[in-house]
């Protein structure tokens, strides 16, 4: 079995695509895996979805790969622009990476996961990537997640404040109680933050009249922030806050 045929069945790359080349350099400890589609293919129109247009350029692209043991690795590809009857000159997609990203998709959900369980630098150094390209990663898929969050069943909510970063930077987040989530993050602990969470409920399919409890602790802002914008939940004061002034 060649190289090229036991990197493409790993890959799962299927036609017109076919892995062509791989070059390996141990000592600058990287594996280079180049694919390319067979001449004469055609594809659907990323548009439309029109069968069988034609190629009319290509573009050499590369993204970061899952490491080949302790070396990194990389994938390369022309990619097609195709002609499509209906609109015209459009930029196809490959099914190894999303549009626009210098990483597989195998390698955003490496990303994802580890930097679920540790800050993004710490992530960072470990694949030697920069963290700006990871955090463009990681708001990519926190805004596709939360352009389908329903939030429309959100009737208890439990509101606290904590540190963004060392110093007196702060976010508030929004906790739903009945499925142990967080619900919304906003900048800031004031009163404000609450309209800002009554805003986004309401973007979500949720209603302020519908929160029928808010947990919180002590704080002015907090208070008057429930009041303004949820003003038909009960507030409950939380134990540790209330023991605390004791």
């Amino acid at each position: 079995m060649q190289d090229t045929t036991l990197l493409q069945q790993a890959l799962g790359i299927a036609p017109p695509w076919s892995v062509t080349r791989s070059d390996f350099d141990p000592v600058a400890r990287r594996l280079d895996i180049h694919i390319d589609f067979a001449a004469g293919s055609r594809f659907a129109c990323p548009t439309c979805a029109a069968a069988a247009c034609p190629a009319y350029d290509t573009e050499q692209m590369t993204w970061r790969h899952l490491n080949f043991f302790q070396h990194q690795a990389y994938l390369h590809a022309r990619v097609p622009r195709v002609r499509c009857a209906a609109c015209g000159i459009r930029k196809i997609g490959v099914p190894w990476a999303r549009a626009d990203s210098g990483f597989t998709l195998l390698f955003e959900a490496l990303i994802m996961t580890l930097v679920s369980a540790m800050p993004v630098n710490t992530v960072a150094r470990m694949v030697g990537e920069h963290d700006t390209k990871l955090w463009r990663v990681l708001h990519h898929y926190v805004e596709r997640a939360r352009a389908r969050t329903d939030l429309s069943a959100l009737t208890r909510v439990a509101i606290d404040e904590t540190a963004a970063r060392r110093g007196h930077d702060y976010v508030t987040l929004f906790v739903d109680i009945d499925q142990a989530r967080v619900a919304f993050v906003t900048e800031g602990k004031d009163a404000s933050t609450v309209a800002d969470f009554a805003a986004d409920l309401t973007a979500h399919g949720g209603d302020p009249d519908a929160i029928a409890e808010v947990c919180i602790d002590m704080s002015p802002a907090f208070i008057k922030g429930t009041a303004d914008s949820l003003p038909k939940a009960a507030v409950t004061f939380d134990r540790f806050h209330a023991v605390k002034i004791v």
